[in-house]
């Protein structure tokens, strides 16, 4: 797991700065400074962690066994974050660079595909606007996506489980692959860009519903020069939704903790269906969403297999 989230984050790093030079973005000094910290933190944490485990020993004392059990959790969490932290920075510069083109939004084309299998985005979000409480909670559960992989990572790393946190965070690089790919092939600007509602028409949504991005988008397909400052950054994906794959995936993380599964399965399944009138999405940028999390539950689970495989072959031997 750790070679593939590294191998992921290789890969975004050298279509990074292969891609940077002929690019209208460039990279905000502030970045430097931004990585040196998080980098400083990390370290700080480490140290202090492993100072804890070298006084506390095998002292057998119960708060021995706390400290020695805390130390250890944090350690988990900083190698995870060490992982987790550079994918999503380099990640995130792909997805700016992906955006700065001039080629044609094909929003249109997803609203012909929505309207083909029966699905009509104004009137979704019409009825859905009409029940304020119904609303709300579509409203809450879209923006519950970031706390979740938040809790994730504190809940597996005190419970000390490294290898569920490796294999989430694995499936957040390949997934991330797949989403950067279709993004850069399919250009979007999102549902509520393309449709255009009257604001009475979503006003039990939040006030940028699905349009949080709107502005750098544009910005970027001008031509005009975009300084890039990724702790600011957007998330500019509409096509596929990644709120939806990531949705999808944690839920998949929890399959082992069942008293959570079913509660955070409910809750994302709220969020999914909030990523159309909140996230203005596209049925079919939610569709994808949830095509790129399953293939990449299957291609992470296909890497699990063969390890396996090996490793068995290797005591065999």
């Amino acid at each position: 797991m750790i070679l593939l989230i590294v191998a992921v984050a290789a890969l975004f790093t050298v279509i990074d700065v292969a891609w940077l030079p002929f690019s209208t973005v460039s990279l905000d000094p502030r970045n430097v400074s931004q990585l040196a910290k998080i980098a400083g933190g990390l370290l700080i944490s480490y140290l202090v962690a492993s100072f804890v485990i070298y006084r506390v020993g095998n002292d057998p004392s119960r708060s021995g066994g706390f400290l020695r059990r805390i130390a250890n959790s944090l350690l988990i969490m900083v190698g995870v974050s060490a992982l987790f932290l550079p994918l999503g920075f380099v990640s995130a510069v792909f997805m700016y660079l992906a955006s700065a083109t001039d080629a044609p939004l094909i929003d249109g084309k997803l609203a012909a595909l929505d309207a083909a299998i029966g699905f009509d985005w104004l009137s979704f979000l019409q009825a859905a606007n009409g029940y304020p409480a119904f609303a709300s909670a579509l409203v809450i559960a879209y923006h519950s996506l970031t706390p979740q992989i938040v809790l994730l990572l504190i809940a597996y790393s005190a419970a000390q489980r490294a290898d569920r946190l490796l294999e989430f965070v694995a499936l957040l690089a390949v997934s991330s692959v797949f989403t950067g790919s279709l993004m850069a092939l399919f250009p979007t600007a999102g549902a509520y860009a393309y449709f255009q509602p009257s604001v009475e028409a979503f006003d039990a949504f939040t006030d940028k519903a699905g349009m949080w991005h709107y502005s750098e988008l544009l910005q970027l397909r001008s031509g005009e020069h975009f300084n890039l400052f990724v702790a600011e950054a957007e998330g500019l994906v509409t096509f596929p939704s990644y709120h939806t794959a990531v949705g999808i995936m944690v839920v998949y993380s929890l399959r082992h903790v069942r008293l959570a599964m079913a509660p955070v399965a409910l809750l994302n399944a709220t969020m999914i269906v909030g990523t159309i009138p909140e996230g203005g999405h596209h049925l079919t940028d939610v569709i994808a969403g949830a095509m790129v999390a399953v293939v990449s539950i299957l291609a992470v689970r296909a890497v699990i297999a063969k390890e396996r495989y090996e490793a068995g072959q290797t005591e065999a031997a």
